[in-house]
């Protein structure tokens, strides 16, 4: 039963008849979390915390930030390493690296327990491998969120009335109306249904030890629903002499989406840019340089919407009778600016569209926020974060969009994707926040993953964001986007499968990065990608902001890219100016070809142990850097110094083609990795590490 959920009698309340949105199923591909690193109970004797060194806490991570004292330059050091105290002993970590040009060092501490206290030790080296300092610091983890148990619930039902007192005998009407009622340390509980409201805001401030608690009553399923209700009636749209339908509309952007009545399926219908676009059936090139021309039919469209200014023109697959139409009416679900302590649980949130941006949830300055077991459907920015909302935990949730058919040339160039690239979470380019933990959740048929990162102002030293054991299966463009300050990401134990390009890094700066144990499948393979002639590729490293300095320290650990496109590159690298990438025990598969440099001059990159394969056997091509080739390992080896201890070789995964990315007996990456500090320890089962996402037991 959830947290709060009590009737007057303290029993908990019926069952209700509709099934709960519930905690999302992961698929069992998901990379298994490294074993768990105990807190250890001796502190070691010389230890004393310094200020010098912040140990920032999740619940499986922790980022250590070293921030130089007055009068020791950046330029001064040479290297910094750190440790981890396990057991009483110091065992090496990742090392801190610098955080763009700043006077602080970064790095990250993984497979931690919750609600544990852990120390590190960090060195500092001058020239001539001189220790300079030596400082210590400390910190905990964060415990597991369990929903607040309320000291009154208020309750909201369809039957109910908002001049009721709120009791589950007399409920609210409204979710407005709870809103706008609730106090600190109390739960808003909201009775099955479908509630057409919106652009939800909440008086006055929780408190840390009475957090605001709103959940779905349990086993009933809750949907706020930013639709136009009267929309709904067939009879309120004007049929015009073409076919089309028209509604009184003077907004500058909406949504609309229709409903098979006899199928369910839910279609999304195409913004076009001009009335000529929505006449014809046919998208406009907007570029004479590129063919982004075409009929509906061609691209993927099978309805499309025009705003004119005072009305909404809809163009349906078929007669209005077929479906139910949905047309946004609010620009957000619910809206916590400078809230603090409030948990989001059972709740589905769909069809906001009314205005950019538009959202199922916004959070503004807003921290301490847990968001679960929600379903996020047909929002073209589920949920969003602006400014100092430190904190934020995103976990067991569901994301869904019906646009992977839609055409990515014309959305990405024309413009009309920008609504949608911020996928299930978009942190804002003006984003200051720490501690955005996004785990365990499943994403779907939407434009990109998620957007990790601000790129236009951050204040914090450094961001503490992780994205792990989150599965995402079909994005037109990237699985997601850490284009703009990534400082102390984590990107772990994900599975994700077909889209057009990996991971953007367009770029990451600032750093340091960490990209370990993901699955990245089928790059390329989604059909915005194919019918329009584009291939995979399993990272980005084109275009982006202050493009000249380069990107920060990216680490690639234990990945495992593969895709069955036929055109695909196991690694494209387009631009030379990326520096600072770091390859270790990783696993590219292409099948055209192996590695592609666009530019003449190389971008630098440490990459060894890693297995660079390309599938076609006839005539393999390793290594193209602009226009010369290099068909061996031994060849790549002897002209860059790159993969000495690596492999090009089939790793004979179990059954790509099924989505099993783990290894076969007889794969050639098994015991074919190097151990890497702080990383690979605890899930090392034979002589050496594998290389890959996954460890054969």
């Amino acid at each position: 039963m959830l947290a709060g959920c009590k009737t007057e009698s303290g029993k908990p309340p019926p069952a209700g008849e509709l099934a709960p949105v519930g905690a999302v199923v992961q698929a069992p591909v998901v990379p298994a979390r490294g074993k768990a690193i105990e807190p250890s109970a001796t502190r070691p004797v010389d230890f004393v915390a310094s200020p010098q060194v912040e140990v920032y806490g999740n619940y499986h991570t922790a980022g250590i930030v070293v921030g130089l004292p007055e009068g020791m330059a950046a330029d001064a050091v040479v290297q910094m390493r750190a440790w981890l105290n396990v057991d009483g002993l110091w065992k090496a970590v990742q090392d801190p690296v610098q955080v763009g040009r700043f006077p602080w060092y970064a790095s990250s501490l993984f497979w931690l327990k919750p609600a544990s206290t852990y120390q590190v030790k960090v060195e500092v080296i001058g020239r001539g491998d001189q220790t300079l300092a030596t400082w210590y610091g400390e910190g905990t983890t964060r415990e597991e969120p369990v929903l607040h148990e309320g000291t009154r619930s208020l309750y909201v039902s369809l039957s109910g009335d908002d001049s009721h007192p709120g009791t589950i005998a007399q409920p609210f009407r409204t979710v407005a109306h709870a809103f706008a009622t609730v106090r600190p340390g109390e739960s808003i509980v909201i009775r099955g249904g479908t509630y057409y409201e919106g652009d939800l805001v909440m008086s006055g401030k929780a408190r840390p030890t009475e957090p605001i608690v709103i959940q779905a009553y349990p086993g009933e399923r809750v949907i706020l629903n930013g639709a136009n209700p009267d929309a709904l009636d067939p009879a309120a749209w004007t049929r015009e002499a073409d076919g089309t339908l028209s509604y009184p509309c003077a907004a500058d952007y909406v949504t609309a989406c229709v409903e098979d009545l006899t199928t369910g399926r839910m279609i999304r219908l195409f913004a076009v840019r001009t009335r000529e676009e929505f006449t014809t059936r046919r998208l406009a090139n907007c570029n004479p340089d590129i063919s982004l021309s075409g009929a509906f039919d061609q691209n993927g469209i099978e309805g499309a919407t025009y705003l004119d200014g005072a009305r909404v023109h809809v163009a349906l697959p078929a007669g209005l009778t077929k479906y139910r139409l949905l047309l946004g009416a609010h620009n957000r679900g619910i809206e916590l600016d400078r809230w603090r302590h409030v948990q989001i649980s059972g709740i589905e949130f769909s069809h906001y569209g009314m205005g950019l941006p538009n959202t199922g949830i916004m959070l503004r300055h807003a921290s301490d926020i847990l968001i679960e077991n929600c379903r996020f459907a047909y929002d073209d920015c589920q949920i969003y974060l602006k400014g100092e909302s430190d904190r934020v935990t995103i976990q067991n949730c569901e994301f869904i969009d019906a646009i992977l058919d839609w055409p990515f040339g014309y959305m990405k160039i024309c413009g009309a994707g920008a609504p949608f690239e911020g996928g299930a979470v978009n942190v804002d380019a003006n984003y200051s926040g720490r501690g955005l933990v996004f785990r365990r959740n499943h994403i779907s048929g939407i434009f990109d993953g998620v957007h990790l990162t601000p790129w236009l102002h951050d204040e914090a030293r450094t961001q503490e964001t992780d994205f792990y054991e989150n599965t995402v299966e079909g994005c037109i463009d990237d699985f997601m986007e850490l284009d703009g300050f990534a400082r102390n990401v984590r990107v772990f134990d994900n599975y994700m499968n077909r889209s057009l390009s990996g991971i953007s890094l367009a770029q990451a700066l600032d750093g340091p990065t960490y990209l370990i144990y993901n699955v990245l499948a089928n790059c390329g393979m989604v059909t915005a990608a194919t019918r329009e002639g584009n291939y995979g590729y399993p990272f980005k490293t084109n275009g982006g902001p202050d493009v000249e300095a380069g990107t920060g320290r990216v680490y690639f650990y234990h990945n495992t890219a593969y895709t069955e496109d036929p055109e695909s590159r196991a690694m494209l690298v387009k631009v030379a100016k990326w520096r600072n990438l770091t390859f270790r025990n990783n696993i590219w598969c292409g099948q055209k070809l192996g590695a592609e440099f666009w530019r003449p001059d190389i971008s630098p990159m440490d990459f060894d142990f890693d297995n660079l394969y390309v599938a076609n056997t006839n005539a393999p091509l390793v290594l193209q850097q602009y226009h010369t080739e290099y068909h061996s390992l031994a060849s790549v080896q002897r002209q860059f110094g790159w993969l000495q201890h690596g492999l090009s070789a089939d790793p004979r995964l179990s059954a790509p083609g099924a989505g099993n990315y783990s290894l076969s007996a007889d794969s050639p990456c098994i015991d074919a990795g190097t151990p890497v500090s702080g990383i690979n320890d605890g899930r090392t089962a034979g002589a050496a590490p594998d290389l890959g996402a996954y460890e054969a037991r």
